[in-house]
């Protein structure tokens, strides 16, 4: 008996490191391409390009994560406490902004996303904005339905940022959920 309990604890574990690998490849590649896709719109704009930060995407991906599971509400609770976390770990942290979206859409997501963001004025802000790295967490729920996050920081060198005299600066954010996704139950 103690066989069988072993074996079905053993099958339990198994499906749920597939399912969680299948979420990694699925969303790393989504992640990345929309990355990508921000920068290709800032260079067209003669804008300084994002560099990518394992750390503010972490952050970024959690945040998904717990909307797309639920511990959260579709959008920008605790943002405040994302940039507490990463200004604990980032020297120089001047200044922050987030993107938030949701969609049930799988067709082109990365590229759908991106056109969504720059038809939105918060999110265009946040897009154009004076910021230096950039991380991005997408995550998807048992449904289908994708949650992003893109967190956007200005890092200022230490000698840069004792000569500034103007505060930190947390900039506005904007969350978008596709009709069909703000449509669910």
């Amino acid at each position: 008996m103690a066989r069988f309990f072993c074996l079905i604890a053993f099958f339990i574990l198994a499906a749920f490191s597939s399912a969680q690998a299948q979420q990694t490849s699925v969303t790393s590649g989504v992640e990345q391409e929309t990355f990508s896709l921000i920068n290709q719109y800032r260079k067209a704009s003669h804008l300084p390009l994002l560099a990518w930060d394992d750390t503010i995407a972490q952050v970024a991906r959690s945040h998904s994560k717990d909307m797309a599971t639920g511990e959260v509400d579709f959008g920008h609770d605790g943002f405040g406490d994302r940039v507490s976390r990463l200004k604990s770990v980032m020297p120089g942290l001047w200044g922050a902004g987030e993107n938030v979206l949701m969609t049930s859409d799988p067709g082109a997501v990365a590229r759908n996303a991106v056109t969504l963001w720059l038809r939105s004025p918060h999110h265009l802000e946040n897009i154009r904005g004076d910021f230096n790295y950039s991380g991005l967490g997408v995550w998807q729920d048992k449904n289908g339905v994708i949650y992003f996050t893109q967190i956007f920081v200005k890092i200022k060198p230490a000698a840069q940022e004792a000569q500034a005299a103007a505060p930190s600066v947390i900039t506005s954010f904007g969350m978008i959920a596709t009709p069909d996704a703000r449509a669910r139950p």
